[in-house]
């Protein structure tokens, strides 16, 4: 299993993290957008295209935006 390891500077902790698979072609797009570059492209079992994304910190943060982005999103159409 493919993991990558994650430095915090500041509590300089390593911790180990799987990547990011994502198969939202929206999301995926998104994340193009933001420049993030994705390791691998692949196909699930069922066909679906995903992009592999390292997991770092600017990753982490990047991915979290998504998150609230779609959150906010969400929430505006249920109000």
């Amino acid at each position: 299993m493919n993991t990558d390891n994650i430095i915090d500077d500041e509590n300089a902790k390593n911790i180990k993290r799987k990547p990011y698979y994502i198969y939202d072609l929206e999301q995926i797009n998104w994340m193009l957008e933001q420049n993030c570059m994705p390791l691998e492209v692949g196909r699930g079992a069922k066909g679906e295209v995903y992009l592999i994304f390292p997991r770092t910190f600017e990753m982490e943060s990047i991915v979290h935006k998504w998150k609230l982005k779609k959150w906010r999103l969400a929430k505006s159409l249920n109000n």
